[in-house]
């Protein structure tokens, strides 16, 4: 079904938990979208998605914001009507999780609200843990490990552990190690941390095999990737290695 956009004064729209804590509004980025609004408008190629039944904003919070910020009287907006909010909520989560790299502090709340929605939604039926987990994987764009370790962070990890996390200051993978030498130390559970030899060994092969790969790749043309996203892949990679 086709939707139509349309021109609409942003005081008549509202705001509302979940949908607008679900991805907080960065700084860096809302300056820069309002310095380009107040040069060249609000491009209409990307409205602002209304849920039609509440007039709540469902996705484009920062563009929201940014528009408030440079005083313009029309912006361009979609509606959709949603089932109830928690069809609301996936769309907009899937909205954004499209168009952003995810932060270890994202997963961690994204993770929390989707197991929440799709147990509302599967109440009654049975599913294994490491299903779970796969599915999780899938719509977060991550390793099923990574939302094991997540998932063991949060249930298992100190207030202050968990904390820092949430708040983008400690990565999922350092947090999960602390937090399994802690229950290694209290006896929770059994077994010698690993030397990392054998972790050696498969970081080296994966590396060999990365670097192949990539190379194949460059050698038949890779204009379509953009100087800017190759930068920003590096840079998630020296995030993990620092991390």
């Amino acid at each position: 079904m086709e939707l139509n956009t349309t021109f609409v004064n942003p005081d008549v729209l509202t705001t509302r938990q979940p949908f607008e804590k679900l991805f907080p509004i960065q700084e860096e980025t809302l300056a820069a979208i309002s310095q380009d609004m107040e040069v060249n408008g609000f491009d209409p190629v990307f409205p602002l998605v209304v849920w039609k039944e509440e007039n709540v904003l469902v996705d484009g919070h920062t563009r929201f914001t940014a528009a408030r910020n440079t005083h313009l009287d029309q912006v361009p907006v979609v509606y959709k009507s949603f089932e109830d909010e928690d069809d609301a909520l996936l769309y907009s989560f899937h909205a954004q999780r499209n168009r952003r790299n995810m932060s270890d502090d994202d997963i961690v709340k994204c993770l929390a609200l989707l197991d929440v929605v799709h147990k509302k939604n599967e109440a009654g039926q049975k599913t294994t843990r490491k299903a779970e987990n796969e599915i999780r994987a899938k719509e977060l764009g991550i390793s099923p490990q990574k939302v094991d370790k997540a998932r063991k962070v949060m249930e298992y990890g100190s207030p202050d552990i968990q904390e820092q996390v949430q708040a983008g200051e400690k990565s999922i993978n350092k947090a999960f190690n602390e937090v399994q030498a802690q229950r290694r130390e209290s006896g929770e559970i059994k077994g010698r941390e690993t030397d990392g030899l054998g972790l050696s060994a498969k970081y080296t092969q994966s590396l060999g095999k990365f670097l192949k790969e990539l190379t194949r790749i460059r050698e038949q043309g890779w204009q379509e990737v953009s100087r800017e996203k190759a930068v920003a892949d590096i840079e998630a990679i020296l995030d993990l290695i620092r991390n």
